[in-house]
C-alpha cells in the first residue's frame, strides 16, 4: 500500500534510520544494567559477567555498525536524494556518539 504523502523509498529510508537509531540507543540501558550487575558481583563471578559483557557489545557493536552503515548507504532516486543527503549520517553520528559516551563511562 502507497503512502499518500511520503513516497515509498522516503517510507524506506525514514524507517531504516529508525530502526537504526534505536538500536543504537539500546546500548546505554544494556551497559548501565551489565554495569550494575559487575558491581553487584564478586571475585571469579566477575571473569563470567566480563565474557558476557564483552560478547554481548562485540554483537551489539558489529549490528549497530550494520544498520547504520546500511542506512547510509540506502539508494534513493536522483531527484529525493538531495533532500535527504545530510540525513545519511545521522545512524553513524549516533553510533560514535554513543560509543565515545560509553567508552568515558566504563
Amino acid at each position: 500500500m502507497k503512502a499518500f504523502i511520503i513516497s515509498d523509498e522516503i517510507n524506506q529510508f525514514h524507517w531504516a534510520m529508525l530502526k537504526s537509531i534505536l538500536l543504537i540507543l539500546s546500548l546505554l540501558p544494556i551497559s548501565q544494567g551489565i554495569l550494575s550487575l559487575w558491581n553487584v558481583t564478586e571475585g571469579s563471578s566477575q571473569i563470567m559477567v566480563g565474557f558476557f559483557f564483552v560478547s554481548l557489545f562485540s554483537a551489539l557493536f558489529v549490528l549497530c555498525f550494520w544498520s547504520a552503515l546500511k542506512a547510509t548507504l540506502l539508494n534513493l532516486k536522483q531527484q529525493q536524494s538531495s533532500a535527504l543527503e545530510h540525513y545519511r549520517y545521522v545512524p553513524m553520528l549516533f553510533l560514535i556518539a554513543m560509543m565515545s559516551y560509553l567508552v568515558t563511562q566504563l
